[in-house]
């Protein structure tokens, strides 16, 4: 899962758990970041929300769902298979936003921003970066624009210093779309099931 759904699910188990919605949010950003053992050197809050984050990314890494979506790709994506599934996800998730939500996918990722950027300064530097990049451009509410999809993609493999094939991959995924949304479909609702048992506290440790 990419930005979009890692922010959906901080907010959604928030609102199910009680668990601070900020904390939970800001680590949707940090763990992408923030390596390591977690030692308190950030707000208890935002930890629990980088140990959500890692969550989400070990669930989905591990689900059957995925692994088939890896395997129907062509050999020399698969390598870079889980970077393209994640943005596709969030392709996923904003074209059935009404149906997820009930705020406009515009007012949500609003409200995630002015969540997460007051407290930018204490971030690592490349999440600092990052979070200022999603708001000036607003990139979550477009998500839906598949033109944006590759574009993130393109932007992705300019920061690797290997040859990948992030930046021509689009028109492929974009003719295995119906196959990718329909595993997304399947999986995200069980995600969400599976946090919320797990996250009745604190959440894995």
């Amino acid at each position: 899962m990419n930005y979009l759904a890692h922010f959906h699910l901080a907010q959604q188990l928030a609102s199910h758990s009680g668990l601070d919605r900020q904390g939970l949010l800001i680590g949707g950003l940090l763990g992408d970041f923030v390596k390591g053992p977690l030692r308190g050197d950030y707000p208890a809050a935002w930890e629990v929300g980088i140990r959500l984050h890692r969550r989400i990314d070990a669930l989905t890494d591990s689900h059957p769902r995925v692994t088939e979506c890896l395997d129907a790709l062509p050999t020399n994506f698969r390598r870079y298979g889980g970077i393209m599934l994640d943005v596709c996800f969030d392709h996923c998730l904003s074209l059935r936003w009404d149906e997820l939500h009930p705020s406009p996918l515009t007012h949500f990722t609003q409200d995630c921003y002015q969540h997460v950027l007051p407290n930018k300064d204490q971030y690592p530097r490349a999440a600092a970066r990052q979070i200022g990049f999603l708001a000036d451009y607003d990139v979550l509410s477009k998500m839906g624009d598949w033109d944006n999809i590759e574009g993130m993609l393109a932007r992705i493999a300019k920061r690797i210093p290997r040859e990948s094939p992030l930046s021509y991959c689009g028109p492929e995924l974009a003719r295995q779309l119906p196959y990718i949304e329909q595993q997304f479909l399947a999986l995200y609702p069980a995600l969400q099931e599976q946090l919320f048992t797990e996250f009745n506290g604190n959440g894995p440790s």
